[in-house]
């Protein structure tokens, strides 16, 4: 046997079933400052303290299987977003929610749990929208402005190669903050893998178009409220999304 072909049927192995539990968690305060694999280590490091019985990978080099909806981007807090936790037995929820919350630190914490069946479909691959909060004095003017223009187009650097890309037609919806603060605003852009756009990119863009100034641009509250699925304005809260159940072909 090759030695090429020996590699391949060492690293196939039979199917694991995966019991998934769909986390929603919110971080605040100081760990809104760690980059997202320190993030991933957090809940990696939670869970094994906390003894769950974590599903993982296959493999020379085994990780558990945790799958996040959408990367956090470093200094952006967060009120719901999303992780799919893999186990390798079925455990109840309120128990996982109490077990991971022990663990992880201050300013991060898992706010509800439910057990899914191992999905079709990756968590990552059905988000399409992202809903932020902004604050900061004069965001509401300066986010009017850009939501009236055509286009906004901003550098951005992808695979180590700077590029100009028009970020205006992934602004989707703009609103008043749900609280009334007058220095804040609420919004709904595009988001997951195929349309895309970050928060500093948007305040690249109101600093370049709308006049407002690099300090308070750099010091914007910078809140991610939600993620969905669906096409706008039909979308669905990822926690609420109907799991198709992933088909397991017969050896």
């Amino acid at each position: 046997m090759l030695q090429s072909e020996l590699e391949k049927k060492m690293t196939m192995q039979p199917h694991q079933t995966a019991y998934v539990q769909r986390c929603t968690f919110a971080r605040s305060g100081p760990t809104i400052y760690l980059g997202h694999l320190d993030l991933m280590t957090c809940f990696e490091r939670a869970a094994r303290r906390a003894r769950l019985p974590i599903l993982y990978s296959q493999g020379y080099n085994p990780r558990p299987e945790m799958v996040f909806a959408l990367p956090l981007g470093v200094g952006i807090e967060t009120w719901k977003d999303y992780l799919d936790v893999s186990l390798d037995s079925p455990f109840d929820e309120e128990e996982f929610i109490k077990a991971m919350n022990t663990y992880l630190p201050q300013g991060i914490r898992i706010l509800k749990s439910k057990s899914i069946p191992e999905p079709k479909d990756s968590i990552m691959s059905i988000v399409t929208t992202a809903s932020y909060r902004f604050e900061a004095k004069g965001i509401r003017a300066a986010m009017e402005k850009a939501f009236s223009m055509e286009t906004l187009e901003v550098e951005k650097v992808a695979k180590g190669k700077v590029k100009t890309t028009d970020i205006r037609p992934l602004l989707i919806s703009l609103s008043q903050a749900s609280d009334g603060n007058p220095d804040a605003v609420d919004f709904y852009c595009g988001a997951g893998s195929e349309k895309n756009v970050r928060p500093d990119l948007i305040l690249a863009s109101l600093m370049k178009y709308c006049g407002m100034d690099k300090d308070t641009a750099e010091n914007t509250r910078v809140i991610r409220t939600g993620l969905f699925s669906g096409t706008y304005p039909r979308i669905t809260p990822i926690d609420e999304v109907k799991v198709q159940k992933k088909v397991i072909p017969q050896a």
